[in-house]
């Protein structure tokens, strides 16, 4: 029998797929963009072009997704069925889109590439959509999430280890990590979506029938909140989307060290995430998950011109830079989804159905569009500015590399952080939103 929604081994149960997604998210948004470039040899701003049309197609679908999920009605749930049928699609995808044959063009990397993402979208909406519907408590449902991103970060930190460990003693080139990358999720996702489908209880929901896509979306476009915590947290990963594109780029050329320092760089910061994740959901719960979420975004984005004063070769420096960032990396992945569920039930006050999937998904089709903006923008820009991996690069150049990937995600958070400092939805008005809810519905749900 599942345990409580929010006991220690169903939490613990649901996190457990967290930890191979992220492993394909770290992939993605910093391995294979410059795989394609350095090793497949494309040219760098048509890559920039086809991830941004790829992640505009896997946006679209994801509404749908989302919407067909909250339309699921089973005897297992809205969400588990997905996950089960989604899991083998998405390991067969893997291996097509990240270990590809040699001398592949454009056209291949378009077609795995939205290949890929259908699968992914089938397995993740449904999965993020699971989780805050287990319960209604502003604090409790931070702490849901906060389990889920440290399996997140956790995945982040198998992905530096692996590689670590199965390619030591060599500068391992990025189709090696990357199949380290494929074989691990391969073994880890089907074991750890098994045992989240049998530990973690289906989540609880009220029921006003199946809604339409396009009604669906029009609660969505009337919950002004939801709208106003959307474009904010667009913003954040838009400037993290410019930062991710170009990081190991950053670390090749204006570091001077290896590929494989740069694994010990993100498995230092990803340690550091985790021993500070504690530390977020009390922030979020104490000061406010919108502030606590302004904070982040602006520390990550303010620490990373330290690196312009890091020595070229210098480790330790570099180290000390991405620990630092990794301080505050948890509040930027607890926080938004957290947000969300709160709006979704903000919009149940105004007439709207519970349906957080349809949610989700708008939320993650503006966080991809900003991460495929943020890649669209900036492997151009930089190439503008000068910068070409491929060769030893002028002053000039590094200097167009280091504009681009350390300065200009600063100024890209400052309206985001505008916007949700003063988020109008804190713990105070969710409990009234609660109690309202209860009045109407007498909803049994923790």
């Amino acid at each position: 029998m599942p345990a409580s929604p929010t006991s220690t081994s169903s939490l613990l149960a649901y996190a457990g797929p967290a930890i191979p997604l992220r492993i394909l998210l770290m992939q993605l948004v910093v391995y294979v963009p410059p795989f394609y470039a350095s090793e497949i040899g494309l040219e760098i701003a048509a890559i920039g072009i086809v991830f941004f049309l790829a992640r505009g197609w896997d946006a679209i679908i994801d509404p749908l997704v989302g919407n067909l999920s909250d339309r699921t009605r089973t005897r297992w749930g809205r969400r588990k069925p997905w996950m089960a049928m989604g899991t083998p699609l998405l390991v067969l995808a893997l291996w097509a889109f990240c270990q590809p044959p040699e001398g592949v063009g454009l056209t291949y990397l378009a077609v795995t590439a939205c290949l890929f993402y259908v699968a992914m979208t089938a397995v993740d909406i449904p999965y993020m959509s699971w989780g805050p519907e287990l319960t209604r408590d502003y604090a409790k449902r931070t702490t849901i999430i906060g389990f889920r991103e440290a399996g997140g970060m956790l995945g982040t930190v198998l992905a530096t280890a692996l590689p670590l460990f199965f390619l030591a003693g060599s500068n391992p080139s990025l189709r090696d990590i990357l199949q380290v990358f494929v074989i691990a999720v391969t073994i880890l996702l089907p074991m750890t979506v098994a045992l989240a489908l049998w530990r973690t209880p289906q989540s609880q929901f009220i029921d006003s029938g199946r809604v339409t896509l396009r009604r669906a979306l029009a609660g969505v476009k009337g919950n002004k909140p939801f709208l106003r915590l959307a474009s904010g947290v667009f913003a954040f990963w838009l400037a993290g989307g410019v930062f991710n594109a170009l990081v190991l780029f950053m670390v090749e050329h204006t570091l001077q060290l290896p590929n494989a320092s740069f694994l010990w760089f993100v498995f230092a910061q990803y340690i550091a995430s985790i021993a500070m994740l504690p530390l977020a959901v009390l922030m979020g719960n104490r000061i406010g998950k919108h502030r606590a979420l302004t904070f982040g975004a602006l520390a990550f984005m303010g620490l990373a011109p330290l690196f312009l004063v890091v020595e070229p070769g210098n480790f330790q420096q570099a180290l000390a830079v991405f620990i630092a960032m990794g301080a505050v990396t948890s509040f930027i992945w607890v926080m938004p989804p957290a947000l969300v569920a709160d709006a979704v039930e903000y919009g149940m006050m105004s007439g709207g159905a519970d349906d957080p999937a349809i949610y989700m998904s708008v939320y993650y089709f503006m966080q991809k569009m900003a991460m495929a903006a943020g890649v669209g923008l900036a492997l151009p820009l930089a190439g503008a500015l000068g910068f070409d991996p491929t060769v030893v690069n002028s002053p000039e150049g590094l200097r167009g590399l280091n504009l681009v990937c350390l300065v200009l995600p600063f100024l890209l958070a400052l309206p985001g952080a505008a916007l949700l400092f003063h988020y109008p939805i804190d713990e105070r008005r969710h409990l009234v939103i609660r109690r309202w809810l209860s009045r109407r519905t007498d909803s049994t749900i923790l």
